[in-house]
């Protein structure tokens, strides 16, 4: 029964998470989701599940968490539950994998209550509110996805290095790459994990494995097992160089922002001073926030500050090396400082990344101050204590400090149940942000409130700059006023926008639309095929083109556009129903039915658009497949 408690505990850690975790389970896709997800082609593709190539993990993409969105898709479609649902499971999985890890370096180092100080770090990794962006946030599976697996690597390669030589270490150390790779293939954050190794093994030693000549021979060992690694991570970083190279705006690399490599590495000398705040105070987090670029001096302090951390680990790990006895706690607070510098590196160095502050970036990185704050507070309580009396009190503060956190999850998951709670929280958290304020507008129409996302979008006009943004507040802007009736200020408000920014097909589109409602077929036409000229391969661009040919009575033309759109996106109803239309129209009935039963068999069962069975009814076609 005693072995059992600590994970009885943990059992009830991982309860309670999913407890806080519960009202974001109702939460909508959000920005990313929508290129991830909601318009990503290739989940819908009969070969997206698949096991990707060994050159596919190592490359830039994410392959094994798009075959997990694509299993996802194959079950519900669209819906987005299920997909939170599975992101929750992967994060208490991290969970049990972050208390297994802890647990194995506090047994190490011989502290002498390794599961009681692993379950609070647990808990800690579990219930802390940051950590929500990386669960609810569908397209960031792939950071809880990868770091489940460098988690699993890590204890794998402890195994070997333990067990080698020998037939176990060889297994174990199989294992560990194996893992180490897949979790390459969820992101590439996976990609400082033999780094994180060589630390683990070099400072976390064996309490009785002391001195220059213990600490040489265990790098060796260390740098022996993580040559291999070592080696592919260098292939890979090269991969994704060329692939930074061939993709300036891809989000990443050394085009991606204006920064060049010296000022983003400043400016996240000062990130990472705001990362440690919300972890310290969770207050003001969002998952859209605005971030300045360092300019002049201020990295300064920002940088003292990490030299001092960097050098009281320096100076905790010398002293516990050159101890006559064991200094677990010692060893334990470097190797937590290190490893949160070791796990944000993939960010937050020197490769510039677009968007300079992303709290999903902390969900793996932040196990490391959680164990140092945690050991260090263990340390002062029992040295400042009796040890039953510091005991009696360490066990109720820590679940004070959880209970606290797990309130503040569970407010913040509530906020996370609406589209409108995601972006307002943005909003108020980044008020310059145009991005949010373009979403919370967006979110806001949806939800029916007209006139507050109107206001939303005027805020956002406010502080817009880059144009890629210029257009997607202007596409939605003028959607809200053609929803309203508005048609003449919808156009005006697009010419002046496409007097800014050029060749976006999805303003030819908007203004497609407006033109259509102002009673101009002739130019809405023009204007659509402008938009499908821009972007044939898209088959949303091929349907606004398809409804322009219907309204100009061109409705075999429009039936080429609809069929062309499903043909580029198979597994979307909406384009089968369009075609089946303009076949009806046409008079090729049992085409029309033929068009509609498809439309029915990818619906997953739910009613489909455009008003189809009503067509069908009329023309007598069979019930539609579910």
């Amino acid at each position: 029964m005693v072995r059992a408690a600590p994970w009885l505990l943990l059992a009830a850690v991982l309860a309670c998470a999913a407890v806080a975790y519960r009202p974001a389970l109702a939460g909508p896709f959000v920005l990313d989701d929508r290129g991830s997800i909601e318009e990503n082609l290739r989940l819908r593709a009969p070969g997206t599940v698949r096991i990707p190539s060994f050159l596919e993990m190592l490359g830039p993409g994410r392959p094994v968490t798009e075959v997990t969105f694509a299993l996802d898709w194959r079950a519900v479609q669209l819906e987005p539950l299920r997909y939170h649902v599975v992101g929750l499971l992967l994060h208490l999985a991290a969970v049990v994998a972050a208390f297994a890890f802890a647990s194995s370096l506090l047994r190490r180092t011989g502290h002498p209550r390794p599961r009681g100080v692993a379950l609070v770090v647990a808990g800690l990794f579990a219930l802390h509110p940051i950590q929500l962006e990386s669960v609810a946030y569908v397209a960031q599976r792939s950071e809880v996805l990868a770091s489940l697996l460098y988690l699993v690597a890590l204890l794998l390669l402890d195994r070997a290095a333990g067990a080698w030589p020998g037939w176990r270490g060889a297994v174990a150390w199989t294992g560990g790459g194996l893992a180490w790779l897949v979790g390459m293939g969820a992101k590439t954050i996976a990609i400082s994990a033999p780094g994180a190794f060589l630390l683990e093994q070099a400072v976390a030693a064996p309490a009785a494995d002391r001195g220059t000549a213990a600490l040489r021979r265990r790098v060796l060992r260390a740098l022996l097992l993580a040559a291999p690694l070592l080696v592919l991570a260098g292939v890979s970083a090269a991969h994704h160089f060329r692939s930074f190279e061939a993709n300036p705006g891809g989000g990443a690399g050394f085009e991606a922002t204006p920064l060049g490599v010296g000022s983003y590495f400043l400016t996240q000398l000062r990130v990472q001073w705001l990362y440690l705040r919300l972890l310290a105070w969770p207050r003001g987090l969002t998952f859209d926030r605005s971030f300045a670029p360092s300019q002049g001096l201020d990295w300064a302090v920002a940088a003292a500050g990490v030299v001092a951390l960097l050098a009281l680990a320096a100076f905790l790990w010398s002293r516990a090396e050159r101890a006559r006895e064991p200094r677990p706690a010692e060893r334990l607070v470097a190797f937590g400082i290190l490893f949160w510098f070791v796990a944000l590196s993939p960010t937050s160095s020197f490769v510039p990344v677009l968007d300079l502050a992303v709290e999903h970036r902390v969900y793996l990185a932040s196990l490391g101050p959680f164990l140092a704050v945690v050991v260090a507070a263990d340390a002062l309580l029992f040295r400042l204590l009796p040890r039953p009396r510091a005991a009696a009190v360490g066990a109720p503060l820590a679940s004070l400090v959880l209970l606290a956190l797990s309130l503040g999850l569970a407010a913040r998951a509530r906020a996370w149940s609406t589209a409108e709670g995601i972006y307002g929280e943005a909003a108020s958290a980044s008020p310059p942000s145009a991005r949010a304020f373009t979403n919370l507008g967006k979110a806001r129409e949806r939800a029916g409130d007209l006139a507050g996302a109107e206001a939303a979008y005027e805020r956002a006009w406010t502080h817009v700059r880059k144009a890629d943004l210029v257009g997607i507040l202007a596409r939605n802007h003028a959607a809200l006023l053609l929803a309203g009736g508005r048609a003449p200020e919808a156009l005006a408000l697009l010419d002046r926008t496409m007097s800014r920014v050029t060749g976006d097909p999805a303003l030819h589109a908007a203004r497609a639309a407006a033109l259509g409602r102002l009673g101009r077929p002739a130019e809405a036409l023009a204007e659509a095929g402008l938009a499908a000229a821009g972007a044939p391969g898209d088959p949303a661009m091929r349907s606004v083109l398809g409804q322009a040919l219907t309204v100009n009575g061109d409705w075999s033309g429009a039936l080429g556009e609809f069929r062309a759109a499903e043909s580029l996106d198979p597994g979307n109803p909406v384009y089968p129903v369009s075609a089946g239309i303009s076949l009806a129209v046409l008079g090729r009935r049992d085409e029309a039915c033929a068009a509609f039963q498809r439309a029915g068999a990818r619906s997953g069962g739910r009613p489909l658009p455009l008003d189809a069975a009503g067509h069908a009814a009329a023309l007598g076609c069979p019930i539609l497949a579910p």
